[in-house]
């Protein structure tokens, strides 16, 4: 990790890496000069020449995309006109409720009115359901009362809660939270950590981030269970830079922790800031990033649970994950369980953005449906008609509007051929052209493709080079029919999960909307 902080810290003092500074911080760290150099030329936030006066980066994926970015950066001689002003194009910026989402000088914003003025927008403090504290005062009055007993009963009683209550991870794989926590907890090996992946890079996807801001004390009081119940006595919370705007939040929380005597013996926690890239979303290229390397994936088994960090026992969480599980184990399985809609359980925070009236983070039971989480959120923008969604993210299979009383849970979207993902619905409304939007999604997916493996690197290049010249008219629709076959190549031969889903979103349109391609 000191390597990427060094560099970090550079950057922000210098606005750039130079060569003098790298050759300067090769020499301080003992370390040869291609050890830096390949981890600058790997991550997006770092640059090798000045920043301008004014870096205007704007949002071109999916959300931002459906809400007129392209438009905006066409007008870009507009924004550039006074000297040393850059505008540029980037991968998903996480403020999708703000699509088209800038960021002025790192600033988060958005500059999608006529006058091209910036637009800032507060969120509104909400009452979160998954709170079990009334007050601050109240705040990790579970963790208190565990403490105050037998530590491996507190411990049998925090996984009993679970197991009890069938939380899943909601990161996107949904992997039964209490049997990854047995997996760290029965390893014998010291010392073993507890990583918050704060990491959501995926377009659509913004929900984590609000529950940094809003919840930060449920996400450290998780984080002080999960070293409880694990045995661990390090936590990092690995936040993406995008997010540091935030940071003040649970930085905030975490000072309190730390001076109420929650934080530092046994368990200690520190915030990593990423220097960019999807891909450290997951998991095992997130470790290669805490360990000062490029964040490729490793291939998998071993696991993180038995050899993570430094090949040590490892658990790994998302944001929604851990702050989930304070409410669970003070309210009780049942509690949690009685939450969902019936034949459903528990509550899901959703990221809600696209073509709908009110974006923004919903907390509902779960089992409720697209339909009624789109209502919720005002209906289609323009009081237009409802084409598609994406119900899980950019990495979802877009469905059609018929379908769009299918419940948000985890079997149910896979039944309806999609899946719940990173929990974020992006709506679709009629008029939109779902060739053109997929394209958009592909094209993510290959500009975030970490390159290690042969099929997502060359196949995700391969597939955008034919989805572009169809839609430029150099190639017939029916040259189309090839990318099912590629789709199967990439899914089976892949490394992660990236390049394995990377067609995900033109197989679907393919499927659910033939006549448009």
């Amino acid at each position: 990790m000191s390597l990427i902080r060094r560099l970090t810290e550079l950057q922000e003092q210098h606005g750039h890496l130079s060569d003098e500074t790298l050759r300067d911080l090769a020499r301080a760290e003992n370390v040869p000069l291609h050890r830096l150099q390949e981890l600058v030329s790997f991550y997006p936030h770092f640059r090798t020449i000045p920043a301008p006066r004014v870096e205007v980066a704007v949002c071109r994926d999916m959300t931002c995309w459906l809400n007129g970015a392209t438009e905006v950066v066409g007008r870009r001689q507009q924004f550039a006109s006074a000297p040393d002003v850059e505008v540029r194009e980037v991968s998903c910026l996480g403020r999708c409720e703000l699509a088209p989402a800038c960021a002025i000088n790192g600033t988060p914003g958005t500059l999608g009115d006529v006058n091209n003025r910036a637009i800032w927008r507060h969120e509104e403090a909400l009452c979160w359901r998954s709170d079990p504290y009334a007050s601050p005062a109240e705040c990790y009055g579970l963790l208190r009362e565990l403490l105050a007993g037998d530590r491996k009963e507190a411990a049998a009683r925090v996984l009993s809660a679970l197991k009890e209550g069938g939380l899943r991870g909601m990161g996107g794989a949904g992997f039964p939270t209490a049997a990854k926590w047995d997996i760290v907890r029965n390893q014998t090996r010291t010392p073993k950590y507890v990583i918050c992946n704060a990491d959501e890079s995926e377009p659509g996807t913004f929900k984590d981030r609000v529950i940094l801001s809003d919840l930060p004390h449920l996400v450290i009081e998780g984080m002080l269970l999960a070293g409880l119940v694990t045995g661990a006595a390090q936590g990092i919370l690995f936040l993406r830079h995008e997010h540091e705007w935030d940071r003040r939040h649970f930085d905030h929380a975490l000072r309190e922790a730390r001076q109420a005597g929650l934080v530092g013996d046994p368990f200690d926690i520190e915030v990593f800031v990423s220097p960019g890239g999807y891909i450290l979303g997951e998991e095992t290229a997130l470790l290669e990033c805490l360990e000062d390397r490029r964040g490729e994936p490793r291939n998998k088994p071993p696991f993180p649970g038995t050899h993570g960090l430094f090949g040590q026992p490892t658990l790994i969480n998302n944001v929604e994950t851990l702050a989930m599980i304070p409410g669970i184990v003070k309210r009780g399985p049942a509690w949690w369980k009685a939450q969902g809609k019936p034949g459903f359980a528990g509550l899901k925070f959703i990221a809600l953005s696209g073509h709908v009236e009110r974006p923004g983070v919903y907390e509902v039971p779960m089992g409720t449906t697209v339909r009624e989480l789109i209502d919720r959120g005002g209906g289609v923008s323009g009081g237009r008609a409802l084409k598609a969604f994406a119900p899980g993210g950019a990495s979802s299979n877009f469905l059609p509007a018929s379908m769009a009383d299918v419940p948000l849970d985890f079997e149910a979207l896979a039944k309806a051929g999609s899946m719940l993902g990173s929990g974020a619905v992006v709506v679709v409304a009629e008029g939109t052209d779902m060739l053109a939007l997929a394209t958009n999604v592909v094209r993510f997916f290959r500009n975030e493709s970490c390159g290690k493996c042969v099929p997502c690197r060359v196949g995700s290049q391969k597939a955008v080079e034919l989805l572009e010249r169809v839609q430029s008219g150099e190639a017939g629709r029916k040259e189309l029919a090839v990318l099912p076959e590629l789709g199967e190549a990439l899914l089976l031969t892949s490394i992660c999960g990236l390049g394995q889903v990377a067609l995900n979103p033109i197989l679907s349109v393919m499927k659910h909307w033939p006549k448009e391609v």
